[in-house]
């Protein structure tokens, strides 16, 4: 007899065990947790990709040892406003997502504490000015499949001496928009070609992918309507993947 109450004592609480196990990894269960943590933002601007290879505006977060850890978005850090040319040490509070949501990040930013702030200027040496026609460019594979294609920007110094690829908003206080708008009457998308005066510094590494510089537009000199985008077809994979 009282063996089979130990057994039934057993699979009783087996089954609790079971059953709290589930309720831990139900979704309907989750709940948010938020931890802080401390992250350094280093003075200039960088870019980061985005699920369609777009490039976005993005501060740069380091370690002790000044690796780059993370890249938070301009707009990513609730009560935070970047300046660039400072560096700063920040307290976040940093909390998870839901996890049923698809496509989400996993957690998000709110700044709990300014703890320095300290101006150190941008990056100046190498940097040169140079007058550019700048349009939007769309890359498509060798074998032309317009849907696998993906756009970027190439501008041309007016003298000849220079050609960039860049992303789509790689240029510093310019975005796409410049080079693409929808107009309203016609319902239908315009493109531009824009005349632009930069400045270009290199960057002591890469700032995206394998861009060692920084694009700031100066001043927009012209904008020039186009029938449409400039379309490349890559004549390699190698070639095709080297833009992307």
């Amino acid at each position: 007899m009282m063996m089979k109450i130990k057994m039934l004592i057993m699979m009783l609480l087996t089954t609790s065990l079971t059953a709290c196990s589930l309720d831990d990894d139900d979704p309907g269960k989750w709940k948010p947790k938020t931890t802080t943590m401390e992250v350094t933002i280093e003075p200039e601007y960088i870019f980061s990709s985005t699920f369609w290879a777009t490039s976005v505006l993005a501060m740069e977060a380091v370690d002790d040892t000044g690796k780059r850890m993370d890249a938070f978005s301009v707009n990513e850090i609730n009560g935070f406003t970047y300046e660039e040319g400072y560096r700063y040490k920040l307290l976040l509070n940093a909390t998870t997502t839901d996890p049923n949501i698809v496509d989400c990040p996993s957690h998000t930013y709110a700044l709990k504490k300014i703890l320095s702030k300290e101006y150190v200027g941008i990056r100046t040496e190498g940097c040169h000015e140079v007058t550019m026609d700048v349009q939007r460019v769309l890359m498509q594979t060798p074998d032309e499949h317009s849907s696998a294609g993906y756009y970027f920007l190439c501008g041309r110094a007016i003298d000849g001496s220079e050609t960039l690829d860049m992303g789509l908003n790689e240029i510093i206080g310019s975005d796409f928009e410049s080079f693409r708008t929808f107009n309203e009457t016609t319902q239908q998308f315009n493109t531009y070609k824009c005349r632009m005066r930069l400045s270009i510094t290199p960057s002591d590494r890469p700032i995206y992918r394998n861009h060692n510089y920084r694009i700031r537009l100066l001043e927009l000199l012209s904008s020039e309507e186009l029938p449409n985008d400039s379309i490349v077809i890559a004549t390699t994979d190698e070639e095709y993947l080297s833009k992307y």
